[in-house]
């Protein structure tokens, strides 16, 4: 991707394309952690190790970039969002995209996100309540055999 800049920022549009293969490689990764046997220590190990280092990588430029000053861990999410947003729209439109369509689905991701973070924080407190109702139920239910094995004796 050259020529003019998919952001405003030449140094942020070269980090996009330094880190499209870590963007990918992190996904790969998380799926392997989440698949990894827990007896292949070594493997696992292996997967956390690289993924500590491609993080750390990311968190250095986004440092450098100063995209979020106060917190590089953020900053190097954003660097990562960004990086994937720009390369989906890319194989999307078979050209470099500009910034206003990498603010846009940006954005409208953040939308999405929000969203979904309202509805998991709903779906908490169902699962909370539903917990504690069935807790309940347990100990009804072990307090009256209990008084009905007494009550039997």
């Amino acid at each position: 991707m050259t020529g003019p800049g998919m952001t405003h920022d030449p140094d942020l549009d070269s980090a996009i394309t330094e880190f499209r293969y870590v963007a990918q490689r992190l996904r790969t990764l998380d799926q392997q952690m989440l698949t990894a046997a827990v007896d292949r220590y070594k493997h696992f190990a292996a997967i956390k190790h690289e993924r500590a280092e491609l993080w750390a990588n990311l968190r250095g430029k986004a440092e450098k970039l100063q995209l979020v000053p106060e917190d590089h861990h953020l900053g190097a999410r954003a660097l990562l969002l960004v990086t994937e947003v720009a390369w989906i729209l890319h194989a999307r439109n078979r050209r470099k995209p500009t910034p206003a369509m990498i603010k846009a689905m940006v954005r409208d991701m953040g939308e999405l996100a929000k969203r979904d973070r309202v509805e998991a924080e709903a779906d908490k407190v169902e699962t909370e309540f539903r917990m504690r109702t069935l807790a309940v139920r347990v100990s009804a239910a072990q307090a009256i055999t209990r008084h009905i094995d007494l009550s039997a004796a």
